[in-house]
C-alpha cells in the first residue's frame, strides 16, 4: 500500500495510545479488529528511539504506540473504550508523565511562603 492510500498517512482524525507491554498492545490491536475495525486502521509499532514525534507529541524508548484510523467521533469512543479496558495511555498523559519523572531530579525551587 502507498503512503498517499494509507488513512494513517492521511490527516484523518486517529486515536494514539501508548503501552508498557507488547501483549496489552497486541490485545487492544487484536480487540479492535475483533470489533469490525479494518486491518489498514490499525496500526501498531515500537518506539526504538529516544523520543519519536506523534502528532505534536514524543514517544518514548520501549512503548508500544498502537494508532487507531477512525471516521467520526463514534468509531473513536469505541475505539477509546476497547484500548482503554487493554490498558493503554493517552500519549499527552504519558509524554507529561515521562517528562516529570525525568525532572524529578531536578532541584526543584523552594516554595515562598
Amino acid at each position: 500500500m502507498n503512503a498517499s492510500t494509507s488513512p494513517l498517512a492521511n490527516p484523518a482524525p486517529a486515536l494514539i495510545r501508548i503501552f508498557d507491554h507488547l501483549a496489552d498492545a497486541q490485545q487492544a490491536r487484536s480487540a479492535l479488529l475483533d470489533d469490525g475495525f479494518p486491518a489498514h486502521a490499525v496500526q501498531l509499532d515500537t518506539v526504538d528511539d529516544e523520543a519519536v514525534p506523534v502528532q505534536g507529541k514524543a514517544a518514548w524508548r520501549g512503548m508500544f504506540r498502537l494508532i487507531v484510523a477512525v471516521s467520526d467521533a463514534q468509531e473513536q469512543e469505541r475505539a477509546h473504550a476497547i484500548v482503554q479496558a487493554c490498558n493503554g495511555c493517552d500519549i499527552e498523559q504519558r509524554t507529561a508523565s515521562h517528562a516529570g519523572s525525568r525532572r524529578a531530579g531536578a532541584v526543584t525551587p523552594a516554595l515562598a511562603g
